[in-house]
């Protein structure tokens, strides 16, 4: 029974579908939690279904639908995750500048690939740790991660963006700091939106409520998050930025930078 099973689930893997058949069918919409987990491919996923005991489809279903069963599923070939950039060497030291400047290469997100199929929904995680050193002159720290139309360039719109974090007046020596974020994409076309939000939190900064409130990032700083216009039908450069308040002897240093696709 089972040789049975497994000789026909491969024989509908290897069919090839027919031009202009949409084959697979994606759960494009996920609820907007801390874990929005793979992309599903339906029709291959029903075909599995229907070959296996009711037991064993109901809990992959339960599975499916708690997000418990991710990394299975991943196993399976039924969804993939995807690593866009990691960076392997440390980025330019951003010191004695009080001009935003990039922590980390930027990455050309080529045209159509917020929105494939033509359907919103791709979400992108991203992580970024690195050192600073700090002054007595409590200087502020902003993070903003945006796209801007060329290389090498400061965003000119922003996704999440965090609001001026105060560091402490005891000084602090290479010290560390840590980004995280998510984006979902909520319309697409030349007119699409991207809906992100981030915190960022640095060892060097005053411990007050101020700055626990401008830890956290959206398109319009701390303030109340919104959707970013991305025209998806261009190629965007995404780009990850730093900002002292002061030009003198301050300085940042990205270590670690890894930029994923969950679906």
């Amino acid at each position: 029974m089972r040789r049975t099973i497994l000789r026909h689930w491969r024989k509908l893997r290897a069919r090839v579908p027919e031009l202009g058949e949409r084959h697979i069918l994606c759960n494009w919409v996920l609820d907007e939690d801390e874990n929005p987990g793979p992309m599903v491919e339906i029709q291959r996923y029903g075909e599995l279904l229907s070959l296996l005991p009711d037991k064993i489809v109901q809990n992959l279903e339960r599975a499916r639908l708690s997000r418990d069963g991710r990394a299975p599923m991943l196993k399976a070939g039924l969804g993939y995750e995807e690593l866009l950039s990691s960076v392997i060497v440390d980025g330019t030291a951003i010191a004695s500048s009080s001009t935003e400047n990039i922590l980390f290469p930027d990455l050309m997100i080529p045209a159509n690939y917020l929105q494939p199929g033509g359907i919103p929904g791709r979400t992108l995680h991203w992580k970024a740790r690195g050192r600073h050193t700090t002054l007595t002159t409590a200087a502020t720290l902003t993070f903003n991660i945006g796209h801007g139309a060329t290389a090498l360039t400061i965003p000119t719109v922003s996704w999440a963006k965090s609001g001026a974090l105060i560091m402490d007046t005891t000084v602090q020596t290479a010290t560390m700091w840590f980004c995280e974020g998510k984006a979902v994409v909520r319309s697409v076309g030349s007119a699409g939106t991207v809906f992100a939000m981030g915190d960022a939190t640095s060892s060097a900064q005053a411990l007050t409520i101020a700055n626990q409130q401008s830890q956290y990032m959206g398109s319009a700083g701390s303030a109340t998050p919104s959707t970013a216009a991305v025209d998806m039908t261009l190629n965007e450069f995404l780009i990850f930025t730093a900002k002292w308040s002061l030009s003198t002897a301050y300085s940042i240093t990205g270590h670690m930078y890894v930029l994923e696709a969950l679906n």
